[in-house]
């Protein structure tokens, strides 16, 4: 991805990157101090809008690290920060194989589509 970003001269989308790990009970406290310290190191970073690390309400052992990025280009160059390291580090905490997805956004919006569909719907009903 980020090779053919950089040969293009960067991304214009916007991205979203997710990452999720499953700790093991005696790792857990570890990961969690190794991500919470990174929190302000990535918001810190060229085109960081949003980094935020929520732990899941079913699964105590789940934690999910979500950063907003300006472009594919900013999320690259991220990639090859001291952050984005210790973030690796750890992972490699967990007992299995975390799950990584990079989404790129097209199109942002926000509360007009729930109005707009509750008007159609409204009209629907009549």
């Amino acid at each position: 991805m980020c090779e053919a970003i950089r040969a293009n001269g960067g991304g214009a989308a916007m991205v979203i990157s997710t990452l999720r790990i499953l700790t093991a009970p005696q790792s857990r406290a570890e990961v969690v101090r190794r991500l919470v310290a990174q929190l302000g190191p990535t918001r810190e970073q060229p085109g960081c809008h949003r980094c935020d690390l929520y732990q899941d309400i079913e699964d105590r052992d789940a934690i999910t690290l979500v950063v907003q990025w300006e472009s594919e280009a900013d999320l690259c160059l991220h990639l090859g920060s001291e952050a984005s390291r210790a973030i690796l580090g750890a992972i490699e905490l967990s007992p299995e194989q975390p799950g990584i997805h990079v989404d790129t956004l097209l199109s942002r919006a926000g509360l007009e589509v729930i109005e707009s569909a509750r008007g159609l719907r409204r009209e629907e009903s009549r």
